[in-house]
């Protein structure tokens, strides 16, 4: 065999483990986390979920493998810092989240709506008889104490504000009972099982009321870390565009509906 065309075999030998090496990483589950307490109807602890759904017809569509690890969220936004989680499925866009992963964004770097994994609204929650109110606007909360769930963004939210955010709840429920004690006047709940509770919970009802307006809408996000995107940034942006055409279909668009409706009569 000719010199030329022996080095050009030694090279194919080569290339060809690496190459095989690449596309197995390539191609390797990512390990997204959630958070490990309910929020209905986008993520449960048990793995189900809209989330959840959304993301195995997005891995039908696409060929990609996931691994969904419940965790508490400090640790799931901690180890998506680290690199030990691929993403974290349902935070929020914010500056402090963005120094180690990101959303998918637009042209111009704000985070895109339209691949974003769904849109919902975070309530506020008053104690009866209190002189704490909420217009949708303004907050008038004489004794600056406000109940959040931790490692939320809502938390930093409050505290622009001005607030004392008691942030040792770590589901709705909790908050809610802390509000009912007479710890604060204002609780700031993410997710739908609190508003379930105030309803159907006799410990709340007359102790606590729903604010009519919501204290802040969101677009929540798969959130990949800096490390999964630098691997592959072309996987990770096909995965958020098929995120956006998941959403667009009539089937999904029916599913969403259907349990939106479900767990508001729950």
């Amino acid at each position: 065999m000719p010199f030329a065309l022996r080095s050009i075999a030694l090279g194919l030998i080569i290339a060809a483990p690496q190459a095989l090496a690449q596309a197995q990483a390539a191609s390797a589950p990512l390990n997204l986390c959630y958070e490990d307490v309910p929020q209905a109807p986008w993520t449960m602890p048990d793995g189900s979920g809209l989330n959840i759904e959304l993301l195995k017809r997005v891995a039908r569509l696409t060929g990609d493998q996931f691994n969904y690890i419940p965790r508490p969220w400090r640790r799931c936004e901690e180890e998506t810092r680290t690199g030990v989680m691929d993403g974290m499925i349902g935070p929020i866009d914010n500056p402090r989240r963005r120094s180690y992963s990101r959303p998918p964004t637009r042209a111009d770097g704000t985070q895109d709506p339209e691949r974003a994994m769904y849109r919902d609204h975070i309530a506020l929650y008053l104690r009866v008889g209190s002189a704490a109110s909420w217009d949708g606007k303004t907050l008038v909360n004489p004794r600056k104490l406000v109940v959040a769930q931790r490692g939320y963004y809502i938390v930093e939210m409050l505290q622009a504000r001005g607030q004392t955010v008691i942030d040792t709840p770590k589901s709705a429920e909790e908050g809610l009972r802390l509000l009912a004690a007479g710890s604060a006047d204002v609780a700031v709940l993410m997710g739908r099982d609190a508003e379930g509770l105030l309803r159907d919970d006799p410990r709340f009802q007359g102790r606590l009321v729903l604010a009519k307006e919501p204290f802040a809408s969101f677009d929540f996000h798969l959130m990949v870390s800096h490390k999964a995107y630098g691997k592959d940034p072309r996987r990770i942006e096909a995965l958020w565009n098929a995120i956006a055409k998941v959403r667009a279909t009539t089937d999904y668009q029916r599913l969403e509906q259907s349990a939106m409706r479900q767990h508001e009569h729950d």
